[in-house]
């Protein structure tokens, strides 16, 4: 993960807001997917308890950083074990949902994933 500026604030024990983007070749916005605060709060416990270390960077995103490709294999992983945690909300399984399709398209399209701290 490489950090890439833009520092925000947010209170960790109600989460935070959080977008996810593939950029095209021009920098612009090619796909994304956004998390809200409860979820982001949900799954960051869940990976806590867990030791998803991949999934527990999403706690210290207070700047804007860069997923690498290399991280995806693992990324997605704990993605999908995530999505199988028993009573995880339904907010938070549809965005590890769209979280998993966007590294695939991520992967098909040679790219890292970039993170927005809203």
């Amino acid at each position: 993960m490489r950090r890439n500026g833009g520092s925000r604030t947010a209170n960790r024990a109600q989460g935070m807001s959080l977008d996810f983007a593939v950029l095209d070749s021009n920098g612009h916005i090619d796909r994304y997917v956004s998390i809200g605060p409860s979820a982001h709060h949900e799954i960051v416990s869940i990976a806590s308890q867990n030791a998803f270390e991949f999934v527990l960077q999403f706690e210290d995103f207070y700047e804007d950083a860069t997923l690498q490709i290399e991280s995806f294999p693992s990324l997605t992983k704990q993605v999908e074990a995530l999505g199988r945690v028993e009573g995880i909300s339904e907010e938070s399984k549809n965005f590890l949902k769209r979280l998993a399709d966007l590294i695939r398209y991520a992967v098909e399209r040679g790219r890292p994933i970039e993170a927005f701290a809203d």
